[in-house]
């Protein structure tokens, strides 16, 4: 068990690390939006997003609604961020 739970562990950092990683780069797309006057929300890649991201799940056995919540809280976090740039004119 102390050994599932440390590769538990190293995993739950290496997702912080990416969700670290993403949120830069959510800063960054706000920055250029910001610049090119591109409004935060983006309703088409969001969906396209989604849609790719739950095929995958499938694919991986990863239950819709498990996907679809974690990639709500990713894009409200992003969309956080995002205003946040557009705010700091």
């Amino acid at each position: 068990l102390d050994e599932l739970r440390s590769i538990m562990h190293k995993l739950d950092n290496d997702l912080l690390e990416l969700f670290a990683k993403r949120m830069a780069i959510s800063t960054q797309i706000g920055e250029y939006k910001r610049d090119n006057s591109i409004t935060i929300l983006q309703v088409s890649h969001w969906k396209k997003l989604i849609e790719s991201s739950l095929e995958t799940a499938n694919q991986l056995g990863l239950r819709e609604d498990f996907i679809k919540g974690v990639y709500q809280l990713i894009h409200d976090e992003s969309i956080l961020r995002q205003t946040d740039v557009m705010n700091k004119k």
